[in-house]
């Protein structure tokens, strides 16, 4: 399927992070330029990190301040949806909100306020509101990780998926993973789909228990870093030669790539897509909306063999 590639691949990172979820950091160009306000799912974990980065360094090249909001984790939807509400009073040039949950009356509270919305991460369904949408196509990535695993394994044998959420993003490589080999591996049988809430501790009581329960697993896969991290642990201390694939890019996560621990990952240019969307609201607030609401942003399939390629450190670093 083709994507549109999102800006900011050759972009420089913009160091700079603060790990208070319930603080907003800004940074970015001069006051004079106005302000845009991000709210993301988290505020802390390496994917969110570096979505930060992204839109901090469009700030800087487009003379506006950047503040960038989160709750702790990705499953306090309450928390971030006040968040939301203190953007929406701010009444910033533009907000970027990527939901945990639905928010429709917040959209429309933007819209009353004429505060442009940008949605990035994860589509937003229930509202028409927003000016566009920047998000990976999760769902294929979730497609990309099967292909990749029955390659792995001859596309035989009992798999099994730890998810870092039952909505979201989570479900929709899920279900992605899921569909793929149900129409292209009949003979993979998928055993066990567990919910690890994005949380590292919970990921591996996942992962323990379904190795218990499977440990003639030829495949697993994590949906997030957390995840999947988890899976390549318990993996590697059980001895087996499950392969282990998985999505998105952390230092740990590429580490035991390297290692072998985990046979390759589907990652997102985060980056790219906080750049793009500060790019957007910018936008959007001189009136001019984009042709297309839904920009894509493209992933790519990392192993060992592709690490170091200049294109791909661009995006794991």
């Amino acid at each position: 399927m083709k994507k549109l590639l999102i800006a900011g691949l050759s972009a420089a990172l913009v160091v700079g992070f603060s790990a208070c979820s319930n603080q907003s950091t800004s940074s970015g160009g001069s006051s004079g330029g106005g302000r845009v306000a991000l709210v993301a799912k988290a505020n802390s974990a390496e994917y969110w990190v570096k979505v930060k980065e992204g839109a901090e360094a469009a700030g800087k090249e487009l003379g506006v301040d950047v503040s960038f909001n989160g709750p702790d984790t990705e499953s306090e939807g309450d928390k971030q949806l006040n968040q939301l509400q203190s953007a929406i009073n701010d009444k910033p040039l533009g907000i970027g909100f990527a939901p945990q949950d639905g928010a429709p009356a917040l959209m429309d509270r933007a819209k009353e306020s004429g505060v442009p919305v940008v949605i990035f991460d994860t589509p937003l369904n229930g509202s028409d509101v927003p000016v566009a949408t920047v998000a990976s196509d999760n769902k294929g990535m979730g497609a990309q990780a099967a292909e990749k695993l029955v390659a792995l394994t001859g596309g035989k044998g009992k798999v099994a998926i730890i998810a870092h959420g039952e909505v979201g993003t989570g479900a929709a490589r899920r279900d992605g993973f899921k569909e793929y080999l149900a129409k292209n591996a009949p003979e993979m049988q998928v055993v066990d789909v567990q919910n690890g809430e994005s949380d590292p501790a919970k990921s591996r009581d996942k992962a323990q228990g379904i190795l218990q329960a499977h440990p003639d697993l030829v495949g697993f896969f994590g949906t997030d870093d957390d995840s999947t991290i988890a899976i390549a642990d318990e993996v590697a201390a059980k001895n087996l030669q499950t392969k282990v694939v998985g999505v998105d890019s952390s230092p740990d996560v590429i580490s035991l790539l390297e290692q072998g621990k985990i046979s390759g990952i589907v990652v997102q240019n985060p980056y790219g897509m906080g750049k793009k969307t500060v790019e957007l609201i910018v936008a959007a607030s001189k009136g001019e909306n984009p042709a297309e609401k839904n920009v894509v942003s493209e992933s790519v399939w990392v192993t060992t063999e592709n690490l170091k390629d200049p294109d791909v450190q661009q995006i794991v670093n």
